[in-house]
């Protein structure tokens, strides 16, 4: 009996070293667990960070607007003008017009005069500095007789001027850094490498330039798109009046004709 105590007594201590030793083995395998391929770092190859690419280069712009700077900024407009006009002399008109754009500094853009058989038009565009475009606007000009249509427009682009600008800068920047690096090239595919990355900074940076140089145009100064007609159009067809079909609306429309060619 006492033998027998024994053996159970010696097989429970031999499972229960079996265990202890199988649980540690598990514990330091997924300790120790080799790593999957997608859990790699990068960095190995030249030049590069874990991420695959040269440290300190800041990626592409994003597509939101970069902030404002700081302190006080001068908003920007996009403002324009159009008019319709109607003249008893359209030479004097136009004369009238580019008088005044000359004396609040602007300039005649261009200038077509049209005919049609006894029918003589004038369009033309002039541009006043920013801010004069009210001025031209409230301004009546010699010989009109009747403002068909006038409308002016305006459009803030604050945020896209500045942005472009940052953009610019941060572009500039870039490719400073970059050229830097290109000196501290090995290979002829580092080198490569990196002038792929130079030449499409440059691209991004003559775009942006261009675009900050029209936004500067447009804010400058003001267009105005002018059309000047002839008072009356005769190759509208004029009713044929007869004494003997005369009518109350007849007598008003021959006082009205009157009073025009007495103007």
């Amino acid at each position: 009996m006492k033998k027998r105590t024994r053996i159970v007594i010696l097989v429970t201590a031999l499972l229960l070293v079996a265990l202890t030793g199988t649980g540690c083995a598990m514990g330091m395998s997924k300790d120790s667990a080799p790593r999957e391929p997608d859990s790699w770092q990068g960095g190995d190859e030249w030049g590069e960070d874990a991420s695959g690419d040269y440290p300190g280069i800041v990626p592409s712009a994003p597509d939101s607007p970069l902030p404002l700077p700081p302190g006080e900024i001068e908003r920007k407009f996009i403002q324009n003008g159009e008019l319709a006009l109607r003249s008893s002399d359209i030479d004097k008109t136009y004369e009238s017009l580019s008088t005044l754009t000359l004396q609040l500094g602007g300039r005649v853009v261009s200038y077509e005069q049209q005919t049609s058989g006894d029918v003589r038009w004038i369009t033309m565009q002039v541009a006043v500095p920013f801010g004069k475009l009210s001025e031209f606007m409230e301004h009546t000009a010699e010989n009109v007789t009747k403002v068909e249509n006038k409308l002016v427009t305006s459009e803030e682009v604050t945020e896209s001027y500045y942005d472009t600008k940052t953009r610019i800068q941060s572009t500039e920047e870039l490719i400073s850094h970059y050229r830097s690096m290109l000196t501290k090239a090995e290979t002829i595919e580092e080198t490569l490498m990196v002038q792929e990355h130079i030449d499409d900074l440059t691209v991004s940076l003559e775009s942006l330039k261009g675009r900050l140089q029209l936004l500067d145009s447009l804010t400058r100064e003001s267009k105005i798109d002018i059309t000047i007609r002839m008072e009356t159009d005769p190759t509208i067809t004029r009713r044929e009046v007869t004494w003997e079909t005369l009518k109350w609306s007849d007598v008003g429309y021959l006082m009205k004709s009157a009073v025009q060619r007495v103007g």
